[in-house]
């Protein structure tokens, strides 16, 4: 397993470095959200990171950088160095992001009309407007190596009616981690800075977290076992990104 890790890895970065080659403009961004493991009960945590990018005038490149969360499902501190291709659209006109933005807030205002409440309205004209006013849009995929430093978590104990008690936690199953990655970066244009919204979905594929779910009832002894490896996630960021 880790050598066909290892492997993967230097076919991807022998890729990064051919169309680095090629690339014609670059950004560097700082980007701020929320990590969400995708089960239920189980905490989100906070992800901020600084990212990398150079693309070629036909819109494809690469982007890269660090990211560090400070717990990952009650595990301490979880740093990644992101590594992806990429598109980016070609960039809208001020005339065409306008009209983009008029047919949004039209088409939401129509939608809020329908349910007849003016706060629904007046929600949906500022809301479609501020979407769809996007100056490109950006598609990537990649993978993301990283280190967990923290330890599993203490168990949480929790009792209920009828002499039950619940004990969860989360097990640090080792230290490397890898995670395939795919997103989309939304960018808003102002001058050569972009407000960035990035929705990104990840697959670990080292199965670091392991979540354990134990009910127990008094006299009886345990009920119920639930242990579920902890896959997949979905980050949500916001940040500022400066072109050179």
């Amino acid at each position: 397993m880790k050598k066909c890790v290892c492997k993967l890895i230097i076919a991807w970065l022998a890729g990064l470095l051919a169309v680095n080659a090629l690339a014609q403009t670059r950004d560097i961004s700082l980007l701020v959200g929320v990590n969400v493991p995708m089960y239920k009960g189980i905490e989100s945590d906070a992800v901020v990171g600084m990212n990398y990018g150079q693309y070629h005038y036909n819109g494809l490149g690469f982007r890269t950088g660090i990211q560090w969360s400070p717990s990952v499902a009650d595990v301490d501190s979880a740093f990644g160095i992101p590594v992806a291709f990429a598109y980016r659209t070609p960039s809208r006109s001020k005339e065409e992001r306008f009209l983009s933005g008029a047919a949004g807030a039209r088409d939401s205002m129509l939608s809020g009309a329908m349910n007849g409440d003016n706060g629904d309205i007046t929600r949906g004209l500022v809301g479609g407007f501020l979407m769809n006013l996007f100056s490109d849009m950006e598609f990537f995929a990649g993978m993301t190596p990283g280190y967990i430093t923290g330890h599993s978590s203490t168990p949480s104990k929790a009792s209920y009616a009828n002499s039950l008690s619940e004990e969860s936690w989360t097990e640090k199953k080792n230290a490397l981690s890898l995670s395939l990655d795919a997103g989309m970066c939304i960018n808003y244009s102002i001058w050569r800075f972009d407000l960035k919204v990035m929705p990104v979905f990840h697959y670990n594929l080292t199965g670091n977290y392991i979540y354990h779910d134990t009910l127990t009832e008094t006299g009886v002894g345990v009920r119920k076992t639930d242990t579920t490896p902890l896959r997949w996630f979905f980050t949500l960021s916001g940040g500022l990104s400066f072109r050179f």
